[in-house]
């Protein structure tokens, strides 16, 4: 432990503003506090109590604050996961875990990632996580399990859910990992993987585990982490065609969502009728599905509204009431709003396309090339298949059999690639 007290010593004299000469007169020389402060040396414990003495810190103090470092670092973990306040020095729970030294300096660097990702901050994220992953192995530990957990939601919030769901598999795989946390932590986590299954389409495994969490949420009463838990396992079921199961587990959802603050209702209230209106649109229910829509967009903020749009542009032109659907391509925020991501930008210049008085067979085979192209090149299957379906449909209607056979195959070959 004393190997590395010396880079503590450093960091509390530039704190305090103290020069090496000041510190160390009448102690010890500048150039061996140098080497003590750059731990090329272990000085006698008496220089140690002087030093420290005074930076006004009180060495038995210290090395008992090192004896607690470990119980800190987890405090401010669970209070991070709680979004509870909690007092911390983050610079100087650092210097007492490098005197720490081994697997608490590890675990205060996996601690310091989840801080960062709290406030958003993926660059330093990103730098600190690379040098974590040369040092830290596959274990049954408690460090390897917080490590994945924070790996997790960073490949989430970075949307890359693929290589969090890779990350998850190595904890899973495991023997007793469910030994490593307390339930709280493992509802989580199991919240966290489901969520990735369900964003690379494994609705089937992303099943599993969301029942997993639901479960420990509902122990613990931790109402709006089963509302979230709910939203998941209804869009499993809705995606795996259990509409019923889907219908049921948004109702359910709503009961929940009474219990909370009214300021936290809106934002659920949205996602509920929005996921609603999913689940009858997939069912070929138009009329129930707009009413859904419409009911999301009272409550959705102005970065989802265009979201909503799009869905109601999309079900109108399924029903067959393209006036309406030419109504909403030609509201304000559908057209105009830049903010919206390429692959929605795509979405709607295909509906633009399609409802046109002078739609061609040759817009159809342009606006079809390119935006199946890139669907594929992103890898979002499940728009490949819709928009796969959707041109073929059309194809059908000029009596281009060939092409839309081909769109059905590929529309076929996608769902089962996707389920591989």
């Amino acid at each position: 432990m004393n190997n590395n007290l010396g880079s503590f010593l450093k960091l509390k004299r530039i704190e305090k503003n103290i020069r090496q000469d000041d510190l160390c007169r009448g102690i010890c020389t500048p150039s061996y506090l140098s080497r003590i402060e750059n731990n090329h040396v272990v000085a006698d414990e008496e220089i140690y109590i002087l030093l420290f003495e005074r930076l006004g810190i009180a060495y038995d103090q210290l090395l008992e604050s090192i004896e607690h470092i470990d119980e800190k670092i987890e405090k401010w973990y669970d209070s991070l996961l709680n979004k509870e306040e909690y007092e911390v020095n983050i610079e100087e729970l650092k210097g007492l875990s490098i005197i720490g030294g081994g697997s608490t300096s590890i675990k205060f660097e996996i601690v310091y990632c989840r801080y960062l990702l709290e406030h958003d901050d993926l660059t330093e994220v990103s730098k600190v996580l690379k040098n974590l992953k040369q040092i830290i192995k596959v274990a049954n530990n408690r460090t390897f399990f917080l490590y994945t957990n924070v790996l997790l939601l960073y490949y989430i919030k970075t949307n890359k859910f693929s290589e969090a769901v890779e990350a998850g598999v190595e904890l899973l795989q495991l023997v007793g990992y469910e030994n490593l946390a307390n339930r709280f932590e493992l509802g989580i986590f199991y919240y966290n993987f489901s969520l990735s299954l369900k964003n690379i389409y494994c609705y089937e495994e992303a099943l599993i585990y969301i029942e997993k969490a639901l479960k420990i949420f509902k122990d613990e009463y931790l109402l709006e982490r089963a509302l979230a838990c709910h939203i998941i396992l209804g869009t499993c079921y809705n995606n795996s065609r259990k509409w019923d199961d889907a219908i049921a587990t948004y109702r359910l959802a709503e009961r929940i969502l009474i219990y909370l603050p009214k300021e936290d209702q809106n934002k659920y209230l949205y996602i509920i009728s929005n996921n609603l209106g999913n689940c009858y649109e997939y069912q070929g229910k138009y009329n129930e599905a707009i009413n859904y829509y419409l009911e999301a967009i009272k409550y959705v903020n102005d970065d989802n509204k265009s979201k909503i749009q799009l869905n109601l542009i999309r079900t109108y032109y399924l029903k067959g009431d393209i006036e309406s659907a030419r109504l909403w391509l030609k509201s304000k925020q559908a057209e105009e709003d830049s903010r919206l991501s390429e692959k929605y930008q795509i979405q709607l210049k295909i509906f633009e396309t399609i409802t046109d008085d002078n739609l061609t067979i040759d817009n159809i085979i342009n606006i079809q090339k390119s935006s199946i192209n890139y669907f594929l090149s992103i890898k979002d299957w499940k728009l490949t298949v819709r928009y796969s379906e959707l041109f073929a449909n059309i194809y059908e209607s000029y009596s281009h059999y060939k092409q839309a056979n081909l769109l059905y195959k590929l529309a076929l070959q996608t769902n089962q690639n996707r389920r591989e």
